[in-house]
């Protein structure tokens, strides 16, 4: 779309000198001449076809058009003030950018930044939420919280959390305690999530048994399906740690005590060594590890790699 735009550093001169009063004062600010910024409001004029000031000595006055003109180009330089910094933080306060998928984000990091926040009130944080399909440029985040296998090459890949895999569902949909557990859920209904690699039929596989035919629904995304296995459609096989907050709230119930090992994890990628990092970028991967792994987590800082040599 093409915009009709008058020069914007015209416009910022008559913006100054209106606010200000004068040119002289206008220059100050915008670190032009007095002669400069008159030269610049006369160019916007001759333009517009129209004069905004009326010129009393040194002083200025507004005309008619100038006071109709001068509250939608303050209005459109707020605006984009208010978006740069929203977008890029300020220049002495820039946040702290990551990268999730949505499912980590809405069900694990969303409830415990209010936390974060509190213990640390000078550092900004910008969440940026993917799909699993979704490639975004690296430029947009400082830390990337991935799930997968690790064997990323662009970036330095650290190990955060190595989760089970459960099956869930609505209260309502609990097992047939007369049957076995397993033969149960194959007979139950149950949701896939594509694009996933443990899968109900590796979950069958794991525990002996035959693998049955699908007979759910199908959906891309982890918070998918446990909305739907909470509104009673099926069960779902979900990590633990993104059910958790179902369970806790009793929407979900285990299926059954039986788990798989996820053969993917949580890793964080950042583009060089943490070391690297800004220090608010650095106190928040330090969390993540403390809040993900624990003890545990800390102890595995040190098989940080750099899969890119």
């Amino acid at each position: 779309m093409a915009y009709s735009l008058p020069p914007l550093t015209w416009l910022r001169a008559f913006e100054a000198a209106a606010r200000l009063g004068n040119f002289t004062r206008a220059a100050e600010e915008l670190l032009i001449t007095p002669a400069a910024v008159s030269y610049q409001v006369r160019q916007l004029e001759q333009l517009l076809g129209y004069p905004l000031f009326d010129r009393v000595h040194r002083e200025l006055a507004l005309t008619r058009l100038g006071q109709t003109y001068l509250p939608t180009v303050e209005k459109a330089f707020s605006d984009l003030s208010i978006a740069t910094v929203s977008v890029f933080g300020e220049r002495d306060r820039q946040p702290v950018r990551f990268r999730c998928l949505n499912s980590f984000g809405q069900l694990w990091m969303i409830p415990r930044l209010r936390a974060f926040q509190e213990a640390h009130p000078g550092i900004d944080l910008q969440m940026i939420s993917a799909s699993w399909a979704e490639t975004l440029s690296p430029e947009l985040f400082d830390i990337d919280i991935r799930f997968g296998d690790g064997s990323w090459t662009d970036g330095v890949v650290a190990f955060l959390l190595n989760d089970p895999i459960i099956p869930v569902c609505h209260p309502d949909l609990a097992l047939d305690p007369g049957k076995r557990e397993i033969e149960a859920l194959a007979e139950a209904t149950r949701l896939d999530i594509m694009g996933v690699i443990d899968t109900w039929e590796s979950f069958f596989r794991s525990h002996g048994h035959a693998v049955p035919k699908r007979n759910g629904l199908q959906v891309d995304q982890t918070l998918s399906a446990l909305e739907l296995a909470a509104l009673g459609h099926g069960h779902a096989l979900v990590l633990e740690t993104l059910a958790q907050p179902y369970l806790d709230s009793g929407r979900l119930i285990r299926s059954s005590d039986k788990k798989i090992k996820s053969r993917h994890s949580y890793y964080l990628v950042t583009d060089g060594s943490r070391q690297a990092l800004g220090p608010d970028a650095q106190i928040f991967c330090d969390w993540m590890f403390r809040e993900l792994g624990g003890e545990a987590g800390e102890g595995r800082i040190k098989d940080m790699r750099s899969l890119s040599d």
